[in-house]
């Protein structure tokens, strides 16, 4: 039998959930938390900032945990393609308040934070960027040694918010309240996770595939409640950059820009501006439009 076949081979029934043994941990030499990484169209896997596979379409999951607000994540350089990797300036877990462990707060409330305003960032976007963290499990591990790996998965602003473009098809926040809705448990689904084809695949979309089975009930019960797991949805000043690399310090993520040139810009502080009451469509419309 040669190698090709023997790694292409279902494991055998008393292995198939032995997991990763400690040697082959050992000898790979990966560590830091594996992460799905969605871009231009293609699911990357890596772990400890190395490639270990990607999947070109939708990829199944079950979505064990989720950091409990949409948060917000700050980088007052910017971005460029050889850039040091760097912790960012100011975030924040509850999208409220910068986090305790921000190294340069920008304002005392996010709301009204000079880096929350439109032309803040590059072009007409704003400086200051959602996002929220997804623990999940991959269809594809059960039945093999990675059956109950858990992956972190970071989602932009428009993979949360905008209009869904059906019933059936939407961006995670209305993925969650249509979940809700219908009277189901998202961590009881397997999720079809897709890239949005209408925004050049830059960002992904969430639908309901299947009810998951007794096994996968068990494992996604289990997963949920180790703390790692509870640890890789929240973020902190020392965390992995999005590339999967375990360092002291992030490299900020490239901001995309529609119908405007980067513009080289330096970090100050500005009074924040009176803000006006909006209605709930206009907030919405603002989510949207950041990026």
């Amino acid at each position: 039998m040669n190698e090709l076949t023997v790694m292409n081979q279902d494991l055998p029934d008393f292995l198939q959930k032995s997991g990763v043994s400690a040697l082959t941990k050992q000898l790979a030499g990966r560590t830091g938390v594996p992460r799905i990484v969605p871009k231009n169209g293609i699911f990357r896997k890596v772990v400890g900032g190395e490639e270990m596979g990607k999947v070109k379409g939708p990829i199944n999951a079950i979505i064990v945990n989720a950091s409990p607000h949409v948060g917000r994540i700050f980088y007052a350089k910017t971005w460029t393609p050889d850039a040091e990797p760097s912790a960012p300036d100011c975030f924040s877990n509850d999208g409220r308040a910068p986090d305790a462990g921000a190294a340069s707060p920008q304002s005392d409330r996010c709301d009204t934070c000079p880096q929350n305003i439109k032309g803040s960032g590059q072009g007409n976007s704003k400086a200051c960027r959602y996002s929220r963290r997804l623990a999940v499990l991959l269809e594809e591990d059960f039945g093999t040694t990675l059956e109950g790996r858990v992956y972190q998965m970071n989602l932009a602003s428009k993979s949360l918010f905008g209009e869904s473009p059906s019933d059936k098809v939407h961006p995670f926040e209305n993925y969650a309240k249509y979940v809700a809705n219908n009277g189901k448990n998202i961590d009881q689904l397997v999720t079809s996770i897709m890239f949005n084809e209408d925004n050049d695949n830059q960002s992904v979309l969430f639908a309901a595939n299947r009810f998951i089975n007794r096994n996968e009930y068990e494992v996604a019960t289990k997963a949920s409640t180790q703390p790692e797991v509870q640890k890789i949805v929240v973020m902190t000043p020392y965390q992995a950059d999005t590339s999967g690399r375990s360092v002291k310090q992030i490299a900020a993520p490239k901001q995309e820009v529609e119908d405007a040139p980067p513009v080289k810009r330096e970090s100050k502080k500005v009074e924040p501006k009176p803000q006006e009451k909006k209605d709930l469509n206009a907030v919405l419309k603002e989510w949207t439009d950041e990026e």
